[in-house]
């Protein structure tokens, strides 16, 4: 169960990252001059998601190697 609960923080932060990474990238591909705060916001976001992505990768890859 503990597997379960780490792959779907896991799956949740990498939504997280990406959605806000599309976001900011995509405006800038497209020309549209997002607001500085939505950039902002969209920055903390990942500050803070990145931590809890990288702690699930890392439990999840050990407990992968345990296994084999």
């Amino acid at each position: 169960m503990k597997s379960n609960k780490m792959t779907i923080i896991w799956s949740i932060s990498l939504l997280i990252l990406s959605v806000a990474t599309l976001i900011i990238v995509g405006a800038k591909i497209v020309g549209i001059e997002l607001p500085d705060t939505m950039i902002r916001v969209l920055g903390i976001a990942e500050l803070i998601t990145l931590p809890i992505f990288v702690f699930a990768s890392v439990k999840k890859f050990l407990k992968n190697n345990k296994s084999v």
